[in-house]
């Protein structure tokens, strides 16, 4: 019995040294920060390629060209609105929003952002 007890505890062990690195590893995975008052802007997935930082006091912008079409992740600190014009089609954002995976959605299809709600 008391065999059995110690294979057991080891094995809980062996089980919680390989889970919780992963856990803690996608942790850190998740959004980066983003300046307060901004929407931060990724090419890539999962946060990666080309930034962008878009400020709502800037007022509406069109995206730069590498990310026109292309949003690929965002992090929003402020309120928002994504906006594409052809059809037009837009997409209220709110603070505390983002996306790491965003291109297959409307980051497709994005030609701009402007402030508040849409």
């Amino acid at each position: 019995m008391k065999q059995l007890r110690s294979w057991t505890l080891a094995a809980a062990l062996a089980l919680t040294a390989v889970l919780l690195p992963a856990h803690t590893a996608s942790a850190r995975a998740a959004q980066p920060a983003c300046p307060d008052g901004s929407v931060c802007f990724w090419s890539g997935e999962g946060f990666g390629g080309d930034y962008w930082e878009w400020t709502a006091r800037s007022g509406y912008r069109d995206l730069p060209p590498n990310l026109h079409d292309h949003v690929g992740s965002f992090v929003a600190s402020t309120r928002a609105c994504f906006i594409n014009w052809g059809p037009v089609e837009k997409r209220d954002v709110f603070n505390g929003d983002w996306r790491s995976q965003y291109r297959g959605d409307f980051g497709g299809r994005m030609d701009g952002v402007g402030p508040g709600g849409c």
